[in-house]
């Protein structure tokens, strides 16, 4: 990632950090929660190269890790969102078609996002992070795949714009 381009996608995703903590999580959700950010942040990646990509993985899990209500080891969410971003970059990237079409980028939204919320119950339950029940996780994750493919006309374009605002004229 180019230096010049760091600034803008900080505040990016400072500001959607400060949307998620003030606005989102204070809607009750009929099954479960919704992590826009976490939506928003896959819908980002699966756009960017590899080494843009894990940078801004690194960024957002930083920027995650300083919520003031998680009680996470710090530095889980960095790492899942690091390690999600290379897996997306590096390999479903390239295994998508050149031109990602809307339900390409649905279902490779909420199935990342999925994913990293189980990585992180994963990793954080072998660190000695208190999980729920099982019923209880389900519903949790299952209600954010739900949300996110029910608000994915409004995330992904957004998503899709600002990245293409942070790219260069060269990148481009």
């Amino acid at each position: 990632m180019e230096i010049s381009r760091l600034p803008r996608v900080l505040l990016i995703f400072l500001t959607l950090f400060l949307i998620q903590e003030a606005l989102i999580n204070q809607i009750d959700f009929l099954v479960a929660g919704f992590s826009l950010y976490l939506a928003f942040f896959m819908a980002w990646v699966i756009q960017d190269q590899r080494d843009s990509a894990v940078t801004t993985g690194f960024i957002a899990g930083l920027i995650l890790d300083l919520s003031p209500t998680l009680e996470a080891p710090f530095g889980l969410w960095t790492f899942v969102l690091a390690s999600m971003s290379f897996l997306l970059a590096s390999n479903v990237r390239a295994a998508l078609d050149a031109q990602l079409t809307p339900l390409v980028m649905l279902s490779a939204t909420v199935l990342a996002s999925t994913f990293a919320l189980t990585l992180f119950l994963l990793v954080g339950a072998i660190l000695g992070q208190e999980v729920g029940s099982a019923s209880y996780v389900i519903r949790s994750i299952f209600g954010n795949a739900l949300w996110s493919v029910l608000l994915s006309p409004l995330y992904v374009p957004v998503a899709v714009r600002l990245h293409k605002a942070t790219l260069t004229a060269r990148q481009q």
